[in-house]
């Protein structure tokens, strides 16, 4: 798939993994929304790199508000006239280890990483069949693959996010729309600082107690991750697959099974 004069919808794509994607897709020719809840980063990620005469545009986005999901596409067409790529890429950690830990933390990740994605793909999907298709790409993460004592509540959400991935494969048949999932294991990135910011002052000591120790272990960088989320736009032949990506291994396409026949 060539992404010359493409049009692209980065969610989470100030910083991180989506800022890492947004500059590959830019450098690749596409034209690019980043859609991100803050605004501050949001607006310095564009003042950065619009080198080529308004090739990017921030779109102040909160995935879990339909409305906002909806301008949002609004604006991506009113700018660059259509959508062929959607990466729904923003996303939290769980917080402190369920179950011990209450609603207001582990809603939160079902709302951003689950409702959020699926916000986007119900509002998107008719913007991408307009244009006679495109391809979609999810961030999973290795921890919806296996099991995760660390955060049970954000593992259950990526497991979500990649069955999700895997039961939308009728997607490409009916509209030539591909489907994939990106699984990273640990990214040095902001993500941990950006989860807890709605915690309580004991939440917050929890859950960083749960991660003592885990910013000085191996771990991709965010341009590791956009680099297996491009292959996964780029490769016309992947649909409905899980790229599983961790340090000092290679990385594994797990193929998405047969779908139930009831």
């Amino acid at each position: 798939m060539s992404l010359k004069s493409k049009v692209a919808v980065v969610t989470g794509g100030a910083n991180g993994i989506g800022l890492a994607t947004v500059r590959r897709l830019l450098t690749a020719g596409a034209q690019v929304i980043i859609a991100d809840l803050n605004e501050a980063a949001g607006q310095a990620a564009e003042a950065s790199l619009d080198q080529a005469a308004g090739a990017v545009r921030f779109v102040r986005t909160d995935v879990t508000q339909l409305n906002s999901v909806t301008h949002l596409f609004d604006r991506t067409i009113s700018t660059f006239g259509g959508v062929d790529i959607l990466f729904n890429n923003a996303g939290v950690l769980g917080g402190p280890r369920f179950p011990e830990a209450g609603p207001s933390s582990w809603m939160k990740a079902i709302d951003i990483n689950v409702v959020g994605v699926m916000n986007c793909i119900h509002v998107g999907v008719p913007h991408l069949v307009k244009r006679g298709g495109g391809v979609i790409v999810n961030t999973g993460s290795t921890a919806g693959l296996k099991s995760s004592f660390l955060d049970p509540a954000y593992a259950m959400t990526k497991a979500a996010v990649i069955g999700l991935t895997r039961s939308l494969t009728f997607l490409e048949a009916e509209a030539g729309i591909r489907v994939n999932c990106v699984c990273p294991a640990l990214v040095k990135t902001s993500l941990e600082a950006n989860s807890g910011g709605h915690f309580t002052d004991a939440d917050r000591k929890a859950f960083l107690d749960g991660r003592a120790g885990r910013s000085d272990q191996p771990s991709l960088s965010p341009d590791d991750v956009a680099e297996g989320a491009m292959r996964l736009i780029e490769d016309a032949s992947l649909n409905g697959v899980a790229l599983k990506l961790a340090v000092g291994e290679p990385p594994e396409l797990i193929a998405s099974v047969a779908p139930q026949k009831v």
